[in-house]
Formats: structure tokens, sequence, C-alpha cells
């Protein structure tokens, strides 16, 4: 985000006209790095500029500028760049110049600093082609696609090329781990005529029958074949703050509703201060934040029905473009709206995942799990979170399993808190309960459906992938610290003595000998060595009172250590070190290893030559 929100009492002083002063002409800072202006707060002479944006009501006679015989009444307010919406009826102010896809939408938006103003608006987002000719609602009807249709322009319209309506198609869903519908194919009528789709109703008595309020009405066709992003800067409740209207800023209107609390509505009730509205649009997954702050994300590819009777569901809103509008609530709603820019995110901006993430863990009540990350082809620097959603399972005894509501999933009443209104708070659809790797289930989960969504974001190209939770089962636990002890040990166990077999005077040779030995230590580390103890010739082979000239040399060799060289045997006081471990070690087999030189000059005393040595095994760290 740019900017910080500016004072209500500065925004306000802004719009006063002082007599005899003139008024300063707005003008737009620089876009953000990668965006681009769509309403930059000029009046005209860009793409940028106010008399770019249409006016959608009712019918087509009722979609102008009033100065053109319709309804539209919004203005231009030149010293803060901004839609002032006016007196215009329940509608939108839309940009046809273009549609958006994969997009990342900032939109600065304010309560008009005016006693009179209400708290309503929102933001329209994949709308199709909505300027059909028919002079009755039958003729408009006549334009438009039969079924399901997810073309931006599908009317018998010449702006679409079209002599025939587009087609109509089915909408497949392939099925997602969680507590989603299973994978099923859908049909039914055109997200902006009457008709029904081969879903359940919202009451679970019949097939949904979608109204015909958008059969001849622009506005009402945004709205039922787009989404929108509801702009409700109200309390639960009533007061000055308080709004009749449950569904607070951020909400998917219908699909994924905020409260007050949720929305975080209480931190923005002073009028004329200006926030920025965020919606990133990447596939069929939105993103949506308010200054910054991440308050909502909603997946249209799964299929949903509308919480509000008559509303189409998600399958028919399948659009992968469409257009922005900016909803005139009607009466004293008054949300105005300025600097509006757009940043088109390509393909390969947008984060891809070639595995899925996983869940881990027991699912007991008070085993943790571990939502694991998955593997995503991404950018450098895109960072990765994850949240976790509790959820009703949705049984498949309920008749809207195919598309369940955002009530089905959850629909709880706690009591109201002052902060955020005087009456209760409403939580509807899957309820956020963590937001780092690990989650631990608690009582308030048994019996119902966990998933975890890994999000990765590149940037403003925000996607996720969810894996579903085992069963949590309720679970008492209690520790228990099983074990044993082991005593300090250091065992060193000899073989046969070593023999060099016999000597041959007269003959330079190098004689070698072996045996074994096992070494059993539980120190923190030891010391193999050996000496040879007697004060006669020490380190030297003795027959009776004759020595060879030649000393004695040694080595140990195991596993671990396959190099080691021979070095003389020393005294008790200055042993050989022959092997050290770093650690406890059990039944490590050790080659002891002694070479004798005889020179061909040196004398031997008919006999047996030997010496008695001692072999150590030592620790610092017992």
């Amino acid at each position: 985000m740019r900017r910080s929100t500016i004072a209500g009492w500065l925004a306000g002083a802004a719009i006063v006209a002082v007599p005899g002063v003139a008024r300063a002409q707005y003008v737009a800072p620089p876009p953000d790095p990668g965006f681009h202006y769509i309403f930059d707060g000029s009046a005209t002479g860009s793409d940028a500029s106010f008399d770019k944006w249409a006016f959608a009501a009712g019918t087509a006679a009722q979609s102008r500028p009033a100065s053109q015989g319709g309804q539209g009444q919004a203005t231009l307010d030149t010293v803060e760049g901004s839609f002032l919406v006016g007196a215009s009826p329940f509608g939108s102010y839309w940009y046809p110049v273009r549609t958006f896809g994969d997009a990342v939408l900032r939109i600065q938006y304010t309560v008009q600093n005016t006693p009179a103003a209400t708290r309503n608006g929102g933001i329209m987002i994949r709308t199709p082609e909505i300027r059909y000719t028919g002079a009755t609602t039958n003729d408009v009807l006549a334009q438009k696609p039969a079924g399901f249709n997810y073309d931006v322009c599908a009317g018998a319209l010449p702006i679409c090329n079209l002599t025939t309506p587009a087609p109509s198609t089915t909408y497949t869903f392939a099925g997602m781990p969680g507590p989603f519908p299973p994978p099923g194919t859908y049909s039914g009528a055109y997200c902006a005529r009457s008709g029904t789709e081969d879903v359940s109703n919202l009451a679970g008595t019949g097939t949904l029958t979608v109204n015909g309020n958008a059969n001849n009405h622009q506005h009402w066709t945004q709205v039922y074949c787009g989404h929108e992003i509801q702009i409700n800067e109200t309390l639960t409740g009533t007061g000055e703050f308080g709004g009749s209207d449950p569904i607070k800023t951020g909400s998917v209107y219908g699909f994924r509703n905020l409260n007050a609390k949720q929305s975080g509505t209480n931190q923005r009730l002073v009028k004329g201060v200006w926030h920025e509205l965020e919606i990133r649009t990447i596939g069929q997954q939105y993103t949506v934040l308010v200054d910054g702050k991440m308050i909502n994300q909603f997946d249209n590819s799964i299929p949903k029905i509308a919480s509000r009777n008559g509303d189409p569901g998600t399958m028919a809103r399948q659009f992968v473009r469409g257009y922005l509008g900016l909803q005139t609530h009607g009466g004293s709603d008054r949300i105005s709206y300025r600097e509006i820019q757009v940043k088109d995110v390509t393909p390969a901006d947008i984060p891809v995942n070639t595995a899925l993430p996983t869940v881990t863990g027991s699912g007991y009540q008070g085993n943790a799990l571990t939502c694991n990350t998955g593997t995503w082809n991404a950018a450098a620097g895109t960072e990765y979170f994850v949240r976790w959603y509790r959820s009703n399972k949705v049984l498949p005894t309920n008749p809207r399993l195919r598309a369940p509501s955002q009530l089905d999933y959850w629909n709880v009443t706690t009591p109201s808190e002052p902060e955020y209104g005087n009456q209760d708070l409403t939580w509807l659809d899957s309820q956020i309960i963590g937001e780092s790797a690990t989650y631990m289930p608690t009582a308030a989960d048994v019996g119902k459906a966990l998933h975890c969504a890994v999000n990765a974001n590149n940037g403003g190209a925000t996607v996720w992938k969810t894996a579903a939770a085992p069963e949590i089962l309720a679970a008492t636990n209690a520790g228990t610290t099983p074990g044993g002890t082991v005593p300090a040990t250091l065992s060193l166990t000899l073989g046969t003595p070593a023999s060099f077999g016999p000597f041959t005077p007269g003959i330079t040779k190098t004689y070698e000998a072996a045996t074994t030995a096992t070494v059993v230590s539980t120190a923190g580390d030891a010391l193999l060595s050996v000496a040879d103890p007697s004060p006669v010739a020490t380190g030297h082979l003795v027959n009776g009172t004759f020595s060879l000239p030649q000393p004695l040399q040694g080595r140990a060799r195991n596993s671990a250590n396959t190099g080691t060289a021979y070095n003389n045997v020393g005294s008790s006081a200055s042993p050989l070190n022959l092997l050290t471990y770093s650690g406890p070690i059990s039944n490590d087999a050790v080659a002891l290893q002694f070479s004798q030189l005889i020179n061909a000059t040196d004398a031997l005393r008919t006999g047996s030559y030997a010496k008695t040595l001692t072999f150590t095994l030592s620790t610092t760290t017992p």
C-alpha cells in the first residue's frame, strides 16, 4: 500500500468551497510499481479519466447519466480526485475500456464526510458485458445465452460480433481436498436470466431457482454474474455507527461474508478517511486486503450456492475475465472512490503447485497437526503461508451436498461485543482457526472437518492449495515416562595373544603379528591406548636379559579408522594412543596389529622374545 490513510478533518476541509479562493486541481501521485491507473482523478483526456466510466442501473435507458435522461448522478470531485456518487440509485459506475483477468486491483475509498452520508457500497469484479439493447425484457432475454456461459461478451449484440447468443456450456468441478463437494458436472440458466440450476435451493426443498432481477437490469447482471466485494463500514446493530446489513467490508457478498469483527470495521469509522481496498483475482481465487491487511479469501471454483435466495451459484459465474465496477448503493449511502490502479499478472508470475500439500498427525485432540507445504514451481522470493479452517461436515444426506452454502459450512451466533456493535455477531462459512504450519486440535474440533490451505504469494499473485486433516477424535492425554538406566561401562576384551613366529638371524626383515579386541563404552568419549609397564627395556621385546635393539610398534584399526599407522609402544607414563571414540560404542571390533623390525646385524639369543603389554580403555566423560 502506497500511502497511509488521510485524516478525516483534512479531507473534509479540502472539499469546502472558500469564496474568492481557487480550488486546487487534484493530481494523482505516481502509481505503485507495476501498476497503472484506470482512474486518476482527471476529468478527461486519458483512459484513466472520469469520462471513461459508464453508469449501470436498470434498463439501458436508465443506465445513463442524468444529463442524458438516465439515473446516474455521480460527479467528479476535482479537489480530491474522486467519484462522488451523489443520489445515483442502486447501480454502479463501471469501466468499459477493458476487462481484467489475473490482476491486482487497488481502490481507495471513503465514506463521504457529510452528516447524512451512510456507509454502504462495493466493488464489482469479473462482470460480463451488460449493454443489451432489447426494447423489452423479452427482447433482452432473447439476446442472452440460455444456459451457463462464461464468455465476457456472449450476447447477440453488435458489440459482441454475434447475431445469436453464445452457446450454453456446463461446469465440471474436479473436486479438491477439504469439506467440499465431490467431483461433478453442473448445468443451469445463464447467470443474468431467471431459470433453474441443477442443485438444491437454500431451503433444501427443491431445485435452485434464480429470480428475474437481472433479466433486464444492468447492475443486477453485474451482481449475479460477477461478485460484489462489499464495502460496509458499520458496526453490527443500531446507533451512530450501526448498520442493518450484517455483511461488512471485505465480504464476497452472499458467498463468504464477514462480520464487523472479522472485517475490523471498528477501525474505519471516521468519515472522510481514505482506505485502500486491494482485490487479487488469480484464476478463480480471490484475496481481499484492507489497508494492507488480508481479511478474506474465496475460491470461486468450488460449487456453492448463495445465502441470499434467488441468486445464481458459483457454477454460473466462472468468468476468467470481466469488467470492474464501483457500486452506488442508492438511498443515503455515499461511498467515494479514487486512485484506482491495476497490476496485470502474467502466467509466469503465478506460482504453480506441483505436489499437493498434506496434513500429518494422529488426529487426536491435543496432538499437533502439521500442514506440509507440498512443492511449487514459483519465482524466487515467493512467500508461503498457511491458514487452518474448521467447518461443519456436509454429509451425503444433506440435499445441498453438490453445492452447499456458507450457512452449511458454519452458522454460529455469538453475543455482541461493544467494540463491534450492540447486536450479536454472526459467523458464516469455514472459520479460520490457525495461521501457522502447525495446529493443535481442541475439543471444538471433534466432529468437525478441518483443512489447511497453503498459500503461495508472488507479489500479489496469490494462489493456494488445500489439504484435509484426519478426523479429529476426542482424547485425554496423560503422560508417562517409561525408562531404564545404563550403568557406566568401559569394557575391553582381548583375543588370543599375538605371535610373530620364528625370527631368522642375519636377515633384515619386518615381522608382523595381530590379535583382536572388542570395545564397549557408555561414556561420552573414550580412548584406547597401549603401554609397556616394564622398566626393563621398555618398549622392546626381551628374552631373559637380552632385548631386541629395534622398538616394538603397534596400531589399531576399526571400521571407522582404516588407515592408522604404526608407532612405537610407549611406557606407562607415555602410552601409545591407538583409537578415540566421540560417543558411546557397543561391540566395536578392533584389529590390534604389531610390527617388529630385525636388522641383519642384530644379535639374537636362542629362546622366546616377548613382552607383556597393557591395553587401556579410558574416558574423561563417564
